[in-house]
């Protein structure tokens, strides 16, 4: 993940939320610190206080202040990203987070994003339709990282048939289990 490229949309299957937060905690620090990038997740098993909680075994709590203030962290409830009232026109949103991010110094965004929301909604369909909507990648000269994070039980919802889609439309799908790394 941390070798991705500018441009990537990447899908992320995991079969748990420790699983999960062994790979936001890690990729979160590696992007901040190493790779001098902004970060938005979206979390949607866990709320936003919990994501800090977990960040705060990388970083102590002055530490993810000053991020979140400078927003070079931003943790926003999927809930509310995908569905909520300031929901505004997907590529505006992440257009203007990029620009935010080279304008505070730092060299693009990296997302993460639990695509949770859509089946808590029972919009499965229009999940589909969503990703579909979105590039396989992103647009040469927009500094931006996506990576569209399902647990494993809100993808084996899906028909062979979405689930194919999903994957193909995705520049690298990755399958994480307690263990290891597959990609799929």
């Amino acid at each position: 993940m941390s070798q991705a490229e500018y441009g990537s949309h990447f899908m992320i299957i995991y079969p748990d939320l420790d699983t999960l937060r062994e790979l936001y905690s890690n990729h979160i620090h590696k992007q901040i610190e190493e790779s001098n990038e902004s970060v938005l997740i979206n979390p949607f098993y866990e709320t936003t206080d919990s994501v800090r909680q977990v960040l705060s075994r990388k970083y102590n709590d002055d530490e993810i202040s000053k991020h979140e203030q400078e927003k070079s962290l931003i943790i926003a409830d999927a809930l509310e990203r995908y569905f909520g009232e300031q929901n505004m026109d997907d590529k505006s949103f992440k257009i203007n987070l990029v620009n935010h991010a080279k304008k505070i110094g730092k060299n693009g965004l990296s997302m993460l994003g639990d695509m949770g929301a859509y089946h808590h909604k029972s919009m499965s369909e229009n999940l589909v339709d969503y990703e579909l909507s979105l590039p396989r990648k992103y647009e040469d000269g927009i500094a931006l990282k996506g990576f569209c994070l399902y647990h494993q039980k809100d993808f084996d919802r899906f028909s062979d048939e979405q689930k194919q889609k999903l994957v193909e439309h995705h520049g690298k799908a990755i399958r994480l289990t307690e263990t290891q790394v597959k990609y799929l």
